[in-house]
């Protein structure tokens, strides 16, 4: 498998940077990860502050203490609930993903045919 199309495939499936460690750029891939992982630590920030919300009004009685009536608050956060989670890092989360893809692409396709393994 060609270095390039190797690189491309673990970060689009693994982890964005997670090409670049096959490549030993190991900087490049820390930052790819590490941006990456920081902006799913946020949205995932965002996530819990909805379930403690939604968890806060099962409390005081505003969502009924049954399956259906906790259901239907997790697919429809009331407003100040869903005010919490805007997921204004999802788009970012999807740009460094595709930019760690094509640096990837881009990086691999340097890499010198000598030094690739043959199989």
């Amino acid at each position: 498998m060609k270095k390039e199309l190797k690189a491309v495939l673990l970060t689009a499936i693994v982890y964005p940077g997670a090409g670049h460690f096959s490549l030993k750029k190991h900087l490049i891939g820390c930052i790819f990860a590490g941006v990456f992982t920081l902006l799913l630590f946020m949205t995932l920030g965002d996530i819990l502050a909805i379930a403690q919300c939604s968890a806060n009004e099962i409390l005081a009685g505003k969502i009924p203490m049954t399956a259906s009536g906790i259901l239907q608050a997790a697919r429809n956060p009331s407003g100040e609930c869903a005010q919490l989670g805007e997921y204004k890092y999802l788009p970012l989360m999807v740009v460094i993903w595709l930019l760690s893809m094509v640096d990837a692409y881009r990086l691999g396709k340097k890499v010198k045919p000598d030094t690739q393994t043959k199989k």
